[in-house]
């Protein structure tokens, strides 16, 4: 799911008050600043990943406006955004203004997070009475239950949405994104041809289509997809290492390792670009060199702790049988039964060892 959304952060009004802002506390002086002009200073850090800086935004707005409900709404999506979602709800409960749409979706939020569904529901929905069905707050629902995996919720009110406002792309861009992630791929392919109908370059689009495809193992159609992209953005490193695994998966190695050799230049120590150029150089027959590639994919693994074993394991019977076709058969054995030590079962390990090993 992306967010295009027009924005008040992107304003010539918002950008000025930002520099005045930032301004201030370079010089070390004091400016009066309206409480919705802090709160939205706050907000703009906070949903850019500074919450710190956002936090220096409330604490200057309290001064200048104690107990002002939108300074105050800001300190609780902060606290959420944070995890602390018991001092959220003090803070929200405090708040006196009972027909605050803003401070009813915060409360909404915090009930979300304490899976509260039916109050939390309860409580979207009189925000967006107050609020006079307004697309922007709907869009914030939708995406909120479709973070949340609350699917049947967010297909409820991306109903009332579409209802609303039949023709909105952002909506209808929404109810594509959540056949996408229910895995209705059919459906969800309808929905983003029906958008491209219309926004035919945009990548989004594609490179959703491209992953439903891709997933659906039909690789000739999600490899025209992100080739689509290509077209459209020629330095999308994304779509071509997608464009790779699609010819990697249609077995046409020597095409496919030409695109990861190219990706490899510019990230020279990727072990997942170092074993796909590994495996198109074995698929072809040339071991010396796939060797070599596995070696140094092998020498980057081992730099990342988070490596699951099944990835040593597999890489271990690509090193031992690349060994074993260069002649190199002490080594082979190594490789052999390092993969063995961490697998004993696997079938690929132990069907290279009736090669390797046959007297065994």
């Amino acid at each position: 799911m992306k967010d295009d959304s027009a924005s008040y952060f992107d304003s010539q009004e918002f950008l000025d008050l930002l520099s005045m802002y930032e301004n201030m506390l370079a010089d070390g002086s004091s400016v009066y600043f309206d409480s919705m002009d802090i709160a939205n200073i706050a907000e703009f850090y906070s949903i850019n990943g500074q919450l710190d800086k956002s936090d220096a935004a409330i604490e200057y707005g309290l001064r200048l406006h104690p107990s002002d409900a939108d300074i105050l709404i800001s300190k609780a999506n902060n606290l959420l955004r944070r995890g602390h979602k018991d001092e959220a709800r003090v803070i929200a409960e405090s708040i006196t203004e009972t027909e605050n749409q803003e401070l009813l979706y915060l409360k909404g939020e915090i009930e979300l997070a304490f899976d509260n569904l039916q109050e939390a529901d309860a409580l979207f929905m009189k925000a967006v009475q107050l609020s006079d069905d307004d697309p922007g707050m709907l869009n914030d629902i939708i995406v909120k239950y479709m973070d949340n995996r609350q699917y049947d919720l967010c297909q409820k009110w991306l109903d009332m949405a579409l209802l609303l406002s039949p023709d909105s792309r952002n909506f209808i861009e929404l109810q594509a994104d959540l056949f996408f992630d229910t895995g209705q791929a059919d459906t969800a392919i309808e929905w983003y041809n029906h958008l491209l109908d219309e926004f035919a370059y945009d990548t989004y689009y594609w490179e959703q289509l491209g992953r439903i495809y891709y997933e659906k193992n039909d690789f000739p159609k999600a490899r025209e997809c992100f080739e689509f992209i290509e077209a459209i953005e020629p330095e999308n490193k994304s779509a071509l290492m997608m464009k790779a695994g699609c010819i990697f998966n249609m077995e046409e190695w020597n095409e496919a390792y030409q695109i990861y050799k190219v990706l490899l230049a510019d990230d020279n120590t990727s072990y997942t670009l170092l074993y796909y150029c590994g495996r198109c150089l074995y698929e072809t027959g040339r071991y010396s060199l796939a060797y070599d590639h596995f070696m140094d994919a092998l020498a980057m693994l081992m730099l990342d702790t988070d490596v699951p074993q099944e990835m040593f394991t597999e890489l271990y019977y690509y090193l031992a049988d690349s060994a074993y076709m260069t002649g190199s058969t002490e080594q082979a054995k190594s490789f052999l039964y390092q993969g063995l030590a961490l697998d004993p079962d696997d079938e690929d390990l132990k069907r290279i060892a009736a090669k390797i090993l046959p007297e065994q």
